[in-house]
């Protein structure tokens, strides 16, 4: 557009510069000086238009396509061709629209859709896309210029709600990997057919409602509450069970105990009555008129001793100790005196 208005211009400005030099001429004698300067002014009327025309035409027409980028070349609203990178010579009446080749980068805010539950689910999303070279001229033939609006855009809204609509609210987060795989494969699928690859879709966020949040976080709260709990419950069984082992501990240790003194007691009692039986077996009449003598002081020298006993005690058993040398005489009175005595008593 801007061509064509400057080569109008020039095309009136040095037009009438060129009739004026034409009719001054026409108007002057042959070779007089207004001939002269009416062939000057035509002269330079042409110059002007070729350097003008020629210099805009050249300005116009050379085009620089920067490195990853293919142009469409357009003449008069048709699209008769493409150019690759590089510089470009592009007549002044086309007018070239660029596209990149290189992997590129879309971002998706509050993509839409909704749980088992219809539910409502938000997600940010991110496409990294390409654009094949050889198809871009036909893909802005089929589809136009903003064939990014037309294709992605709704094919993203779509597949989010087709697939989160397949999960309950609170199973969406945790599956959020296998719905960008399954957004992604059948996003790539479909837009195989427009020559436009699909390098990755990622999953930036899911958000859901405040009132789902706050529901998520009050049963979250609750479900912790209730763990305490049961670990209180399971704590206090815990206790229980070894305060129940301890007293089954104890009790069996006293009941071992006493069963231990009782045998015990046993073995005693059977021992002193083997010891009984012996001692019983062991005592004679003598004997025990020994022993009862042999318990006796060795300070004594007067025994009384009840009559009709029938013991019969020997002097030299009472005065044992003495020598065989000592007075008779000194023995039989005391004998005499300890039968008397008894008697008396």
């Amino acid at each position: 557009m801007v061509w064509f208005v400057s080569v109008a211009i020039a095309i009136v400005l040095c037009g009438v510069a060129f009739l004026f030099g034409r009719a001054m001429r026409s108007e002057a004698e042959p070779g007089s000086p207004e001939s002269d300067r009416g062939l000057i002014i035509i002269v330079l009327s042409i110059i002007v238009f070729v350097i003008w025309a020629g210099a805009h035409t050249a300005l116009s027409s050379l085009k620089q396509i920067e490195a990853g980028n293919i142009a469409v070349v357009y003449r008069f609203g048709e699209i008769v061709g493409s150019r690759g990178e590089g510089l470009q010579f592009i007549a002044p009446y086309e007018y070239i629209r660029t596209e990149s080749i290189k992997v590129q980068r879309a971002r998706f805010d509050n993509v839409s859709g909704f749980s088992a539950e219809t539910q409502e689910v938000n997600v940010s999303a991110t496409v990294n896309y390409r654009v094949d070279p050889s198809a871009v001229e036909r893909l802005y033939r089929e589809v136009g210029p903003n064939w990014f609006d037309i294709l992605v855009e709704p094919r993203i809204n779509q597949y989010f709600k087709a697939e989160t609509v397949k999960y309950n609210t609170v199973d969406i987060a945790p599956n959020r990997e296998t719905i960008r795989e399954n957004v992604r494969d059948e996003l790539a699928d479909d837009l195989q057919e427009f020559s436009v690859t699909v390098q990755d879709l990622l999953i930036d966020n899911v958000d859901f409602t405040e009132e789902f949040k706050r529901s998520i976080t009050e049963k979250q709260i609750a479900a912790q509450n209730a763990l305490r709990e049961e670990e209180r419950i399971v704590q206090a069984q815990n206790e229980a069970t070894q305060a129940e082992e301890r007293a089954k501990g104890e009790a069996a240790a006293e009941v071992a105990r006493a069963k231990g003194e009782a045998e015990a007691r046993v073995l005693r009692a059977q021992a002193q009555a083997e010891a009984n039986r012996l001692l019983d077996e062991s005592l004679t009449p003598k004997v025990i008129q020994f022993l009862a003598i042999d318990k006796l002081a060795p300070t004594i020298d007067i025994a009384l001793i009840p009559s009709g006993q029938g013991i019969i005690l020997d002097p030299a058993t009472l005065l044992g100790g003495l020598d065989d040398d000592d007075d008779e005489s000194q023995i039989l009175p005391a004998t005499t005196t300890t039968a008397g005595t008894g008697a008396g008593n």
